[in-house]
């Protein structure tokens, strides 16, 4: 595999535009963007839940998050912890046999690999989980938008998961991927069985292949480019170009004629 290793987020920057795989994938183009106080604060709230809601734990200040925004956190988690949902997760965090913040990778004949080998063909973390309860489950922790009504939400992300745990526990018959947005205290549940083990490989196999393949990354204009590092650089102006083209457009089509 040309591109390996492949991830969730990485399958997800090629379907949203194939130009910016290439500059950031194989280019390997980097660009100084601002700090995003989203990915902080995100940051930290999983420090908290990893280190069994320690709201103590040491955490690295600057100018985007600052103390008050740190204790925004914590007061996000103090809340969460009191409602049912994270009074479960609390115990689930707390169980004996529970395994928190695990990186994993796996190649393409289904072996487990360490991250960073160069075999590896997907690659991903897991928040949390336990196959030792009534109902095996592996957790992810989101912050932001509260997306568990989103039918599509989470659906990819769960089945690299599911692949996973099927490949390090030969006798898991199913697992739940549970996506819990905290600062909503909501979740979203999706079952995968090991029946359906095949059909998820395939997915994967077919999305790489599908770059693998491509000899022409053309860039994706839409509105999402307003957030793309690379919008306006030397490396891509197709959304700048197009939006005055459509700015010429509409100006010409205005009529003073009554």
């Amino acid at each position: 595999m040309k591109y390996n290793p492949f991830s969730v987020s990485k399958f997800g920057v090629f379907n949203t535009c194939p130009k910016k795989f290439k500059l950031q994938y194989i280019d390997k183009i980097r660009i100084e963007s601002e700090p995003q106080l989203a990915l902080f604060r995100g940051s930290y709230a999983h420090e908290i839940l990893e280190h069994n809601f320690d709201y103590n734990i040491p955490v690295t200040l600057n100018e985007v998050f600052t103390q008050e925004e740190a204790d925004k956190v914590i007061d996000m988690i103090k809340k969460f912890r009191c409602t049912e949902l994270g009074k479960n997760i609390d115990k689930l965090i707390n169980h004996k046999n529970s395994i928190k913040e695990e990186d994993f990778a796996f190649d393409t004949k289904m072996n487990l690999v360490n991250f960073w080998n160069k075999s590896a063909w997907l690659r991903g973390s897991a928040d949390l989980y336990n196959i030792n309860i009534s109902q095996p489950t592996i957790i992810d922790y989101k912050t932001g938008k509260d997306k568990s009504k989103d039918e599509d939400f989470g659906y990819e992300q769960g089945m690299m998961y599911a692949i996973y745990m099927f490949i390090r526990f030969p006798e898991l018959k199913e697992i739940t991927a549970v996506f819990v947005f905290v600062e909503h205290s909501t979740k979203k549940e999706i079952l995968y069985t090991r029946d359906n083990f095949t059909s998820y490989i395939k997915l994967f196999y077919n999305k790489t292949k599908k770059i693998e393949c491509t000899d022409i990354f053309k860039e994706n204009i839409s509105a999402l480019c307003e957030y793309c590092d690379f919008n306006g650089t030397e490396w891509c102006t197709s959304y700048q170009e197009n939006e005055e083209k459509t700015q010429d457009i509409l100006y010409s089509k205005v009529s003073l004629d009554f």
